[in-house]
């Protein structure tokens, strides 16, 4: 019942994500990613994939400082860039020193790809242009897809499936059809 109930609230974090990029504003995309992540960390460490777990977690704070990037300035300063990024660093490098992940070649190999995933996605939530958050998320999701593979996250394989499709679409409908 526990694996039911954890692999329930991944596919409820893939349906707010994949609604995010089919948002017309940098701030709404950002709000939908700020739900899925609160999602995402509880049904990553619901299923031991701790790595994923704390990434999302951070994931949150991150999307609550982006959504006031219009209405604070300290939120809009790009400087948080480099925090966050230096922060997902340091999450890789605890995994290994502190969490007890066992470093052999396929666990760093592993457990980075959700961490590049996080930089580019902080890259993008600091995009003006919703088109621009599209660009950069897409950089992210085969990156997660293969980690959730890995830890049989079904939500997340999903997640990053249909996000793949969505943001496509979404640059196909919101993008390049404008132009």
């Amino acid at each position: 019942m526990y694996d039911i109930i954890a692999q329930t609230i991944g596919i409820l974090a893939m349906i707010v994500a994949i609604c995010s990029f089919q948002q017309r504003t940098q701030k709404k995309i950002v709000l939908f990613q700020f739900v899925s992540s609160i999602l995402f960390s509880t049904h990553f460490f619901m299923i031991g994939a701790i790595t994923g777990g704390i990434l999302n977690a951070i994931g949150i704070v991150r999307a609550a400082i982006f959504s006031k990037r219009d209405t604070k300035a300290w939120a809009a300063h790009p400087v948080w860039i480099y925090i966050f990024s230096g922060i997902f660093l340091g999450v890789y490098a605890l995994n290994f020193a502190v969490l007890g992940t066992t470093p052999i070649l396929r666990n760093f190999l592993l457990e980075v790809l959700p961490v590049i995933g996080m930089v580019a996605t902080t890259i993008a939530f600091r995009m003006k242009k919703a088109s621009h958050v599209r660009i950069f998320s897409l950089i992210s999701s085969p990156l997660w897809l293969i980690y959730n593979v890995a830890n049989f996250s079904l939500g997340g394989i999903l997640t990053e499936a249909f996000s793949l499709g969505s943001i496509l679409i979404g640059m196909l409908r919101l993008d390049i059809r404008k132009k």
